[in-house]
């Protein structure tokens, strides 16, 4: 076996266009959207003045190294800290660095942006979430929604994207995986490298986050988030997409995390920091920490983080004093200052600074006509027995569309500080209404309260009554069944990111932030008529009551929509999972109140049921044999009504393929106990190592819900002619190793697009998973059309880490080669191979 050239560079890198990262990634160039309308009026912010003869490194002849060293030679110590700490969380941009006119440097403004525009801002484009985006496998689409996402940033007045989140999707339960891509390290690169692309064509820069492993909200910020991970996890799986990102994209910063990685908080890990981004890799950017993700002075700057944020605690004065004390030296001030400047002038911020406002209406149609292409696209099929879709849009006679999240409380986006507020909605009622032809009539049964409009729980079942408010909703106490059967039971937490967990006889069933735009939040629980239940709610906040529906409550609506169903050619029940948010992971996979039971119901009733899943991660699917087709359409963003119909009319073939495994149930993930989530005694055990998502199913032989990458069409494919060249190379060998190429044609009788998937089984010495994804490519076909896609695998490719290299290593041996269109075996077809030898 031989080692493999990291390709780290100490040379800064000139920042890539779209063209150059289409390149790097073999990527078709994407459509360069028109930027917004000049500024709005408002409240510009402070900016540089290009034509100040007093500020000579504003000359853009003059190389940036110069210029940066120019500026810095007329820096006071003052003005050092300055750039590396925040000015406070009052300020216009949820991080924000103050302007110093004097030497003519402007305002950053960094503003959360992983899936648009966040923090509560207005006139901004609500786009789909990061796993739909995933789910469309097309990084030329993932351009479009960075250029999207890049532009109104910058017509809002921010220097700085605050993303995208590249987090990999360890465990399901993670309330922020709608906002991360993927599972698998190959496709999370890929799409990364494209959506940072698109983001600073703009000329905005992008902040990716959250370095490195942020897997989890349990504990966070707090030692007990303590992951134990492998160094080959690490690289192989936690730290891909940062490197395609900073080193082949070209962001401009990185963010670290809440997160503790082997006994080292994120903000300080010189292992990710030092070793890794500065010496391995050579990244010139800079380091930003996450919202008080700061723990120390000293280590925090020797391990190179550049800026905290939001404000001063650890930095600042105290900052000011270690330099001063020579604790830090004035050379390890000047380095993170350095980083920062270099970076605001490669993007011209100087000469150009923002100009935009936060008051600025930065959305424009073509910005919302990505949002609904990246929707459409990313809806995947998971089901669809006897052709129930699409439905005949002329002649689709009676549908019934029922359900909450239908139209009552429709769930477009995640919470937390990646919830976009959309400046128009969609309902998927209103959608499939605006779509059906004249032959259609829609009824619409809502099925089930929404949450906000349950019933206190009264004195008769609560003892002791909960109170009418309270500061800090702590409550204990006991909770008597008046009958038998399902009851949803419901809290309210106004509070701002504000955990707070309900548990039933001391099993948390509910775990959810107070966020944006909802507060209330419910679960379906069974119940036995004359049992006491201990009941408990603790976590911060003030919140108004407990709540709840019983069965005889939940029965009228239930029975409403079993009617409607009954009466209709077909159903669609639309549910969501809105539980999902920043600072709180799920407790379970089940969709919340009363959703499975009202499927069940309408199921009975109607054959031809269709469920259509607004969530952002896996749920579990106990109805799953019952209906005709189920339809995941993630968080669909403003457009979710619009493309829903227009995937279910057929006006569009459903192509998204899923970025992540559905498991069956919470006991068939990789991380199954608590010691591995969310952690026990102050650690977090990653024990399946390099085994994450699909790899595990894989090496457990685990059949799981739905495979990584399944996702099924209004047509059918088939794949062949698969051809693997050379069948033997030499291990050292620099450049292209192989190339493969394989031919998918359109069997069936409508067009449509297939995600072609290359995957990787390395020689049992690696002792890599059985297979890996090392290549895609999505083709689009008409009936009885053909095309070749092809794939190269270069040594990165063929390569794993190994600690005692302290490297990447190509194994000798034979290598599998598998192509067709999800991660499980029998969905792969194609089989190949070629061997590396050495001597």
């Amino acid at each position: 076996m031989k080692p493999v050239s990291s390709g780290s560079s100490r040379r800064r890198r000139r920042r890539p266009g779209s063209a150059a990262v289409a390149g790097i990634l073999g990527l078709a160039l994407p459509l360069v959207l028109a930027a917004p309308g000049g500024p709005a009026a408002g409240s510009a912010r402070p900016s540089a003045v290009a034509s100040d003869a007093s500020c000579p490194w504003l000359s853009q002849s003059l190389p940036i190294g110069q210029r940066v060293h120019m500026l810095l030679a007329r820096m006071t110590l003052a003005n050092k800290i300055n750039m590396v700490t925040g000015a406070g969380s009052t300020q216009p941009y949820v991080f924000y660095i103050s302007a110093i006119p004097s030497l003519c440097v402007p305002a950053i403004g960094e503003e959360d942006g992983p899936t648009g525009v966040g923090d509560g801002l207005t006139g901004v484009t609500q786009m789909p979430s990061a796993v739909s985006l995933a789910a469309t496998f097309d990084p030329s689409l993932a351009d479009r929604y960075g250029q999207v996402v890049g532009s109104e940033e910058r017509g809002k007045g921010a220097m700085v994207n605050l993303g995208p989140t590249v987090n990999i999707d360890r465990d399901p339960r993670w309330g922020r995986s709608f906002e991360a891509y993927t599972e698998d390290p190959f496709l999370n690169a890929a799409i990364a490298a494209a959506d940072v692309s698109g983001v600073q064509s703009r000329d905005e820069m992008a902040q990716v986050k959250h370095l490195a492993v942020y897997n989890q909200e349990t504990n966070r910020d707090t030692q007990a988030d303590n992951a134990i991970v492998s160094t080959r996890a690490l690289n192989e799986i936690y730290l891909p997409a940062f490197y395609a990102a900073t080193m082949k994209a070209g962001a401009s910063s990185v963010m670290c995390a809440y997160s503790t990685i082997n006994g080292q908080a994120a903000c300080q890990n010189r292992y990710l920091m030092r070793a890794t981004l500065d010496r391995r890799w050579g990244f010139p950017g800079f380091v930003t920490s996450d919202y008080g993700a700061t723990h120390s002075t000293v280590p925090s700057a020797a391990a190179g983080l550049d800026q905290e944020m939001p404000a001063a605690q650890y930095y600042g004065s105290a900052l000011r004093a270690a330099v001063e004390d020579r604790l830090v030296s004035m050379a390890t001030l000047d380095q993170m200052v350095t980083r920062i400047l270099t970076e605001m002038f490669r993007f011209s911020e100087f000469n150009h600074p923002p100009t935009g406002s936060i008051r600025a209406t930065v959305t424009t149609p073509a910005h919302q006509a990505v949002s609904t292409a990246v929707a459409e696209a990313g809806t995947v099929l998971l089901k669809n027995s006897g052709g129930t879709l699409p439905l005949p849009e002329n002649r689709a006679g009676k549908v019934a569309v029922i359900g909450p999240a239908a139209s009552a409380s429709p769930a477009d986006a995640g919470g937390g500080s990646a919830y976009v507020t959309s400046t128009f909605s969609v309902s998927p009622l209103q959608g499939i209404r605006a779509a059906a032809g004249p032959g259609t009539t829609v009824r619409y049964a809502q099925g089930l309260p929404t949450d906000t409009s349950l019933s206190r729980i009264p004195g008769s079942a609560l003892t002791p009554a909960y109170p009418s408010a309270s500061h800090g909703p702590t409550y204990t106490g006991t909770l008597t069944a008046p009958e038998t059967g399902t009851y949803v039971l419901a809290y309210r937490n106004p509070g701002r990111y504000a955990a707070i967990d309900l548990s039933l006889d001391g099993k948390v069933i509910l775990a959810n932030p107070g966020t944006p735009p909802v507060h209330t939040y419910s679960v379906g629980v069974n119940l036995q008529a004359g049992r006491t239940y201990r009941l408990s709610l603790s976590g911060g906040g003030r919140s108004a009551n407990l709540s709840w529906a019983t069965p005889s409550e939940l029965a009228p609506g239930i029975s409403r929509a079993v009617a409607a169903a009954k009466s209709a050619a077909t159903a669609v029940v639309v549910v969501s999972d809105d539980t999902e948010s920043e600072a709180a992971d799920r407790a379970s996979l089940n969709l919340p109140s009363a959703q499975n039971e009202l499927i069940s119901a309408v199921a009975a009733a109607n054959p031809h049921t269709v469920v259509v899943i607004n969530a952002g991660a896996p749920v579990v699917m106990p109805w799953l044999s019952q209906v005709a087709s189920v339809v995941d359409a993630w968080y669909p963003g403003e457009s979710n009504g619009t493309a829903l119909a227009a995937v279910l009319f057929g006006h569009v073939d459903p192509s998204g393929h899923l970025p992540v495994t559905f498991p069956v149930g919470l006991s068939q993930v990789p991380a199954p106990t608590p010691s591995e989530f969310p952690g026990t005694n102050g650690r977090v055990l990653y024990r399946e190592g390099v085994n994450v998502g699909y790899r595990y199913y894989d090496a457990t032989s685990e059949t799981p819900l739905f495979p990584f990458g399944y996702g099924l069409s209004y047509t059918s494919f088939a794949f062949s002619d698969l051809n693997v060249t050379p069948q033997q190379i030499h291990n050292g060998t620099s450049g292209p190793l192989v190339t493969v190429s394989a031919r998918v044609t359109n069997t069936g009788r409508v067009a449509g697009s297939e995600v072609a998937q290359l995957y990787l089984g390395d020689p049992a010495a690696a002792g890599e998973p059985p297979r890996q994804l090392k290549g895609f490519q999505k083709v689009r076909l008409g009936p009885g059309e053909s095309a070749t896609v092809h794939f190269t695998l270069g040594g990165h490719d063929l390569s794993y880490w190994d600690d005692a290299a302290n490297g990447w290593v190509v194994a000798d041996g034979q290598y599998q080669v598998y192509v067709g269109d999800s991660s499980a075996l029998a969905n792969l077809p194609l089989q190949g191979g070629f061997t590396v030898t050495s001597g």
